[in-house]
């Protein structure tokens, strides 16, 4: 299982190359955000090795200022949630309700714009980009009748497009039903 971490003071040393390079380690103390989550790759003696999900860097940090998580235990129905960072879920605007629930979204309040600058993947449907599995979930859209991959998109659009049995006719219609109605 992968050995995941936060890092409450949000400090430590860039780390340029790998995880036995201690050369590539920068010698200046630099900051980052505060409880940003990342997955520890090594023990470099009193040191952590930790690639943060917010940056995609590796960094070297103070192994006694790096705590475990348990990325199981956090999301809408526990008491934290990781948008780059571990924090308080009141921390994440509501987005829905279903009958479990609040749903909040999946980028706290201060990163929203941020993840959506930099994160690796983005959505045709709707340009905002996503960290696969950590503020979105997404999945290949695929052409029912071939079987060949068109793209990647956000699992909610997916599933409305079945709905719509990828059918061009029924999402022109729907698109006239509410346009009549605006």
């Amino acid at each position: 299982m992968t050995d995941w971490v936060y890092c409450p003071a949000g400090r430590g040393y860039p780390h340029g190359g790998l995880a036995h390079e201690r050369a590539a380690v920068s010698s200046r103390l630099r900051h980052f955000s505060l409880n940003m989550v990342g997955i520890s790759k090594a023990m470099d003696g009193k040191y952590a090795i930790i690639w943060l999900i917010g940056s995609g860097e590796t960094w070297s940090i103070p192994g006694p200022e790096v705590r475990p998580v348990n990325v199981l235990e956090t999301g809408d129905k526990w008491q934290n949630k990781i948008c780059h960072c571990l924090l308080p879920v009141q921390d994440f605007a509501l987005n829905q309700r279903n009958r479990h629930g609040p749903i909040r979204r999946p980028g706290c309040k201060n990163c929203r714009t941020d993840i959506d600058k930099r994160a690796p993947l983005q959505c045709p449907i709707c340009k905002k980009r996503s960290i696969t599995s950590i503020t979105a979930k997404i999945v290949a859209d695929h052409n029912h009748h071939t079987g060949d991959i068109r793209d990647f998109i956000r699992d909610s659009y997916n599933t409305g497009l079945g709905r719509f049995k990828n059918g061009q006719d029924c999402l022109k219609d729907a698109l006239a039903y509410i346009q009549e109605r605006e």
